[in-house]
């Protein structure tokens, strides 16, 4: 059985701000190859396949969520035609919420891509079991993140109606473009002193890492030339309705209490949040503000969400951080196990052209597995690539 994955495509509603403009015509000619080969059995797209979070604090995206999908399906009608052949070809296309598209429902994809596959298991995320024995497991992997995973519980105080499951990185990602857009200015701004408290005080410790995480973004990572007090993002996700400012979301000190407007003592709710979320081994908020997201700490998730809990799982796939990885459990589990990322489709991964266009091939046996990461360089020519642990691995 042959798997190929893919993920982090971002495709968006304006191609003058989508991270995913020069790659489209690759994309396309990549997934006509796979139609035309005839020896792949299914194609996974492993999250972010489309973005709604890539947009700076000012831009208005009118309408609801099923009409933002809609449109974006329109911006990149000759992909999804590409994915229409694939499935009208007898191959299996199967999606996995991402991070970024965690609002797209079940019923306007199918009304963009009848017949497609949909691994969910609760709103915003999924998981895919695959594989000759069912050993490879595939996610986004934003489940295990404070920051990335789906939130029903924050800010309901400021909800018009629904449910919305934004998280904070929503609005991370929202000052983030903005930044890009105005050129990373060199601008700090005085969110005040918030003296560290005790670390036995567990709680407010970690409510002191999650402003000092808002105040590097603020004045080191992403500086924007608002003011803190002007509400110049704009939402309108869902119930998630209205203009927030900076002030919204950096966290204040009043008398003992150390909080913020939105997201207001969300390391409380970290807990409830994974539950909800169905994570097999939960950590805690103090974890999550401590480690940032990085190769290091999806292999670390992906041994103690599965190779530590379940035996059958050999292969575990993992989106989201746009590295393309590979890493060998083997000696650590006495049978053969690996962890894989596939990387991204984006124009521009971090500055670097050459780790882009990446995807995973996975030949799943009887009793074993060939995992292959590759690169794709036109209609014709996949080729081995470089990954920060191995440039080509086969088992």
């Amino acid at each position: 059985m042959r798997t190929i994955v893919i993920s982090d495509i971002h495709l968006g509603v304006d191609d003058r701000i989508a991270e995913c403009v020069q790659n489209r015509s690759l994309l396309i000619s990549f997934l006509e190859h796979l139609r035309r080969e005839k020896q792949v059995d299914e194609v996974v797209i492993n999250g972010d396949f489309w973005d709604q979070w890539f947009y700076p604090g000012d831009y208005e995206i009118t309408g609801d969520s099923n009409t933002f999908y809609l449109d974006v399906a329109a911006n990149n009608a000759p992909v999804i035609d590409a994915f229409k052949a694939l499935l009208a070809d007898g191959i299996k296309v199967v999606y996995i919420p991402g991070n970024h598209d965690m609002t797209l429902s079940a019923a306007t994809l199918d009304q963009i891509l009848p017949g497609i596959v949909q691994a969910r298991d609760t709103r915003g995320l999924g998981r895919y079991r695959t594989g000759c024995r069912s050993e490879v497991v595939i996610e986004h992997s934003h489940r295990y993140e404070l920051f990335c995973a789906p939130d029903p519980f924050s800010n309901l105080e400021h909800m018009t109606h629904g449910q919305p499951i934004l998280p904070p990185g929503y609005f991370y990602a929202r000052l983030g473009v903005t930044s890009l857009m105005e050129n990373f200015p060199q601008i700090t701004k005085d969110l005040g002193t918030i003296s560290t408290p005790n670390p036995e005080d567990g709680d407010q410790y970690t409510a002191y890492l999650y402003f000092k995480t808002w105040e590097d973004l603020i004045n080191h990572q992403f500086p924007v030339t608002q003011t803190l007090d002007d509400p110049f993002i704009q939402v309108a996700v869902d119930g998630f309705q209205g203009r927030f400012s900076i002030a919204d979301l950096v966290p204040t000190k009043t008398k003992h209490h150390i909080s913020a407007k939105l997201y207001t003592d969300i390391q409380r709710r970290w807990e409830k949040v994974q539950q909800h979320n169905l994570v097999p081994a939960p950590t805690t908020a103090l974890f999550q503000m401590q480690h940032t997201t990085n190769l290091a700490t999806h292999i670390q998730y992906s041994r103690q969400q599965y190779f530590d809990l379940d035996p059958t799982v050999d292969v575990v796939v993992f989106g989201h951080t746009h590295v393309p990885a590979y890493h060998d459990f083997s000696g650590d589990y006495g049978q053969t196990k690996c962890f894989v990322n596939e990387g991204t489709w984006v124009d521009h991964n971090f500055d670097d052209l050459k780790n882009t266009a990446t995807f995973a091939d996975i030949h799943s046996g009887e009793k074993t597995d060939s995992v292959f990461l590759l690169k794709c360089l036109g209609t014709e020519r996949l080729e081995d690539i470089v990954s920060v642990e191995n440039a080509y691995v086969k088992r």
